[in-house]
């Protein structure tokens, strides 16, 4: 096909090579001379730089106590929480300062084999007369309330601190661990091997147990609560964390908890959470044969398992806070047949009775009975 032809196929009408070749050399010669004076007018002016984005954070305002705090310039740390708000860590570690009984607990005698240890006679007179001081003193106490489970719990702490100040509790050594918000209690060993404490509910508050741990050395600390943050990163601090809660039944059960939000709230709420059975996560999870030290403060899912506290395991001292302000259909029942079945079995002695606020009250319970916790601890 000839050059003229398909030029008039284009519509150009006569074809006419030398206007062709003009006007092509024309329009080049257009477009060279814009993109020289374009070239020339970039070259010559100034551009201003667009500005860099700045996240802007918001100020952080936090009310405690009513007092209110105001910092202009807080950078929030955010991490994986559910609200992408949380406790806020210390940017650097505080400096790890052992307690002075730390050395001494470290050089304590083994313990052997505890279920083959032959219990002093001593010990075994100190238990007779702890056992027998404590149920003169709280008996005739605890049977003004036989049928009024109600009128017992709303009077507990006054009645019951008057047995604390027995002297001769004073020979079995109990000493103070201090949480931000109450008091846990101990008996320290006397020999030495792995301890465990079990702390049930972790309420974003581990200063007891960090205590503890530049105490007694050789401690595995395993925490459970169904709130996962900042939980885990505390307690995993130190010891084991379990994201669910401690009841009797496995499932879902409405808990009062403190969920993921900055500490100085305080503020909990019902939830339902993820519950293990107490007996279950013990013999089955951590096959525990003997815990130690228990810190029991679940918002008043205590009073799922408190029958199991008798006979099913072996726990050598426990502390726990009892709720019944969030259990009012059976919460009151449920404690007084409790005590009367701690009295009735002889197991533990309890003292340290302490309101933390209107139907909430503390007790620290010693096992006196089993023979491994008075080889460990009184031997």
């Amino acid at each position: 096909m000839s050059t003229a032809y398909r030029y008039k196929l284009l519509g150009g009408g006569t074809y006419d090579g030398s206007s062709f070749r003009q006007g092509f050399l024309s329009a080049f010669m257009i477009m060279l001379t814009f993109f020289g004076i374009l070239y020339s007018y970039i070259d010559t002016t100034d551009l201003t730089e667009c500005p860099v984005y700045k996240e802007e954070v918001p100020k952080l305002k936090i009310s405690f106590e009513n007092q209110s705090y105001e910092n202009q310039s807080v950078k929030l740390k955010v991490w994986d929480t559910m609200d992408g708000e949380g406790y806020q860590f210390q940017k650097e570690p505080a400096p790890i300062i052992l307690d002075p009984r730390f050395d001494q607990l470290d050089h304590l005698p083994p313990c052997g084999n505890l279920e083959s240890v032959l219990i002093k006679k001593d010990t075994k007179e100190l238990m007779e007369n702890v056992k027998k001081s404590f149920l003169e003193c709280i008996n005739p106490i605890v049977q003004e309330y036989k049928g009024k489970p109600e009128e017992m719990f709303v009077d507990w702490v006054p009645k019951a601190e008057t047995c604390d100040k027995l002297g001769i509790f004073d020979k079995l050594g109990v000493v103070p661990f201090e949480n931000l918000h109450e008091t846990k209690w101990a008996v320290l060993p006397k020999c030495k091997e792995e301890h465990t404490l079990l702390t049930l509910g972790v309420g974003h508050d581990t200063m007891a147990e960090e205590k503890f741990n530049v105490t007694l050395p050789n401690t595995k600390f395993y925490g459970a609560d169904p709130i996962i943050e900042p939980n885990r990163q505390m307690y995993s601090a130190f010891g084991k964390f379990f994201p669910f809660a401690i009841g009797k039944q496995p499932g879902f059960t409405k808990f009062r908890v403190l969920p993921n939000q900055n500490q100085k709230t305080r503020e909990y709420v019902f939830q339902d959470v993820t519950t293990i059975p107490f007996l279950y996560f013990v013999n089955d999870i951590l096959k525990f044969k003997r815990i130690d030290f228990a810190w029991i403060d679940i918002e008043g899912g205590e009073f799922e398992f408190l029958d199991q506290l008798h006979q099913d395991v072996t726990i050598c001292q426990f502390n726990i806070e009892m709720h019944m302000k969030f259990r009012p259909g059976d919460g009151a029942q449920v404690f007084s047949e409790f005590i009367f079945k701690v009295l009735e079995n002889q197991k533990y002695v309890f003292l340290k009775s302490t309101h933390t606020e209107v139907g909430v009250h503390r007790m620290f319970f010693i096992n006196i009975v089993d023979k491994e916790c008075l080889a460990k601890f009184f031997n």
